[in-house]
């Protein structure tokens, strides 16, 4: 595993704010036991360059509240998943290039379906691809998912195996000029992948519960009902 994500004091403040949703700087100061003047200084800083919010209570004592905005939200999930999980900082960054690929690759999709493309080769390798960034994706989620999630993780587990294989071979009969297989490979493997949608539905739901959010949100890119669009 690369190394772990770093966590000062603004990430500390940011990260504790997000866990609570909203606090006082009474409760800030408690909950990460920095000194008042400290937690002032960073949440200023932190206000400043848009990662925090503040509002006041309607009634008396009419107390200052801190909240993380929406862009502040995202970057304490990261933060917060690095820190409950397996992950570090280089598995975060390819999370997210492999949802971009698998985001490329339904659009290429779309594309030639639409246009009712004659280049089978392309069409056969797209579709294979799709299925290998599935396989590499799941497995990149197993590693994460926390041991409360041990049956997730085995379904996690084995999907990725089981879609690896069908990669590897789709990969043979595209070697072999076997277009045709390969499609029907393809398509036999999605089609039993769809089954895995309410796994999918549950592992994310969970995650949810437990502020793991960015894994939940990557986990939902994946689900059959939205790699399987067509």
């Amino acid at each position: 595993m690369d190394q772990q994500v770093p966590k000062g004091v603004a990430a500390t403040i940011l990260l504790t704010a997000y866990r609570a949703g909203k606090l006082t700087m009474s409760d800030l100061c408690e909950r990460t036991r920095f000194s008042t003047i400290t937690v002032l200084n960073h949440v200023n800083s932190l206000l400043a360059a848009g990662l925090l919010e503040e509002e006041r209570e309607g009634t008396f004592p009419r107390r200052r509240l801190i909240k993380p905005s929406q862009e502040g939200a995202r970057m304490a999930a990261l933060l917060n998943l690095a820190e409950l999980t397996k992950y570090g900082g280089g598995d975060l960054i390819e999370m997210g290039a492999k949802a971009g690929r698998i985001a490329a690759y339904q659009e290429g999709l779309t594309s030639l379906r639409r246009g009712v493309a004659t280049k089978e080769w392309l069409a056969a390798e797209l579709l294979l691809n799709g299925i290998g960034a599935l396989a590499s994706s799941l497995a990149q989620v197993e590693k994460g998912l926390p041991e409360a999630l041990g049956k997730e993780r085995e379904a996690f587990r084995e999907w990725s195996k089981r879609l690896e294989a069908y990669f590897l071979e789709g990969q043979r009969r595209l070697n072999a000029k076997d277009l045709h297989g390969c499609i029907a490979l393809v398509s036999k493997a999605a089609s039993e992948f769809s089954g895995a949608a309410q796994v999918f539905i549950e592992a994310a739901r969970k995650l949810k519960e437990m502020r793991l959010e960015e894994l939940a949100n990557f986990i939902e890119f994946v689900t059959p009902k939205q790699t399987q669009k067509e």
